[in-house]
């Protein structure tokens, strides 16, 4: 549920129903399942990442933690948007594609959550309807109608170049499982 961008869910109508968190699930599924399992949301710095492999995940996937590392690609007001983001700043929406997705919210994201607000159409209609707002924001650094997905760790997000990152996080989760061991 913490994870940025649209949801994964077999069934697109449960998308934002069954909304549990991370490190409530790793251990269910880690008890239920004999595969590897990967985790993936919410997680953005070593603790997190040691959190996750403390609770039995074979390895885990960031994604909103290298939004801001210069290979992302990032428009600038986007990476400056996710630096001050807290975790209570994002929110589901399906305003920009008709499918659920954790965004940062601003104000097209609070107008399209309204109660008076109509429904979005369905993917990829709403996404259609919307691309031309999106585009202009992005090319205008616009970041009260950007499109701006990102996970409840975001505000942990690194500018460090990713490769960086990658080996930073590791040399810090090691230590923290080995201090816990």
């Amino acid at each position: 549920m913490e994870a940025g961008g649209h949801r994964g869910a077999f069934d697109a109508r449960e998308a934002e129903r069954l909304t549990v968190g991370l490190f409530a699930l790793v251990p269910q599924i880690v008890d239920a399942v004999s595969i590897p399992m990967i985790a993936a949301g919410g997680i953005a710095d070593a603790r997190g990442v040691a959190a996750a492999l403390m609770l039995g995940a074979s390895a885990v996937m960031i994604g909103t933690g290298f939004l801001r590392c210069l290979e992302a690609k990032t428009p600038a007001a986007y990476a400056d948007r996710i630096a001050i983001t807290d975790a209570h700043e994002t929110m589901l929406t399906r305003a920009f594609t008709g499918r659920a997705g954790r965004a940062i919210t601003n104000p097209y994201v609070r107008a399209a959550a309204a109660p008076e607000a109509p429904p979005p159409a369905a993917y990829p209609v709403q996404r259609g309807f919307t691309a031309a707002m999106r585009e202009e924001a992005r090319k205008a650094g616009d970041t009260e109608r950007m499109q701006m997905w990102a996970g409840q760790s975001a505000k942990l997000a690194s500018t460090e170049p990713a490769g960086f990152l990658t080996e930073r996080l590791w040399r810090e989760t090691s230590a923290l499982l080995e201090r816990g061991a």
